[in-house]
Order: structure tokens, then sequence, then C-alpha cells
């Protein structure tokens, strides 16, 4: 088996990874990223770091369904009326590519 097949295999393989938001009372998952899906935001962000947070909550997110929770119709409310401390922190949780959650880096 070539290399860049073994890559592939264990990518596809990926378990999804899961998020509760105590403050909404409410589970979501991470979609697993790929380079071109980040590479995407970032063009849109256009070098902003909040756009691109924002960018990461509403195309790498979903439900338990795999449906997304968010749409760019949401954008602005995300921007504006919603903690950006909890936007920050689901934008990390996306983004997240040490493979660490939260309670791997409570116990460093």
């Amino acid at each position: 088996m070539k290399l860049i097949e073994k890559a592939i295999a264990h990518f596809s393989a990926k378990e999804r990874r899961e998020l509760y938001i105590t403050e909404w009372e409410t589970k979501v998952y991470s979609k697993n990223l790929t380079l071109e899906d980040k590479s995407s935001w970032l063009k849109r962000a256009d070098g902003d770091t909040w756009e691109y947070m924002v960018y990461a909550v509403i195309f790498g997110l979903v439900d338990e369904n795999d449906e997304p929770v968010f749409d760019l119709g949401d954008k602005p409310k995300l921007k504006k009326s919603v903690d950006p401390e909890i936007v920050g922190k689901l934008a990390s949780f996306v983004l997240e590519t040490a493979g660490e959650n939260d309670e791997d880096r409570e116990k460093n």
C-alpha cells in the first residue's frame, strides 16, 4: 500500500469530535477538516482572524446527524449578538489540530 493510501485511510477513519456547550445546554460536533476547508475560510476572511473563526464555526460545526448547526445567514448574529468567548471556544474546537481536547489540556 502506498503511503498516500494509508494517509487517506487514516483521515477517513477519524472519529468525529464532540463538545458540550454548557452555556447553551447542547452538544455540537466538529467535521474533520481538510486543508482545502481551512484555505477556503482563510480566503473568505481576507486576513481577519475573527472572520476566520466565525467561518470555522459556521462551516465546521454539525449536529448529531451531520447537519450544519449554523449557516451564512447567522454570520452577523454570531459576530454581533453571541458571546465572543463562546464563539472563540467553538472556533478553537473546530480548528484544533493537535488532537487534544479540553480534558487532555487540563491534565498538563
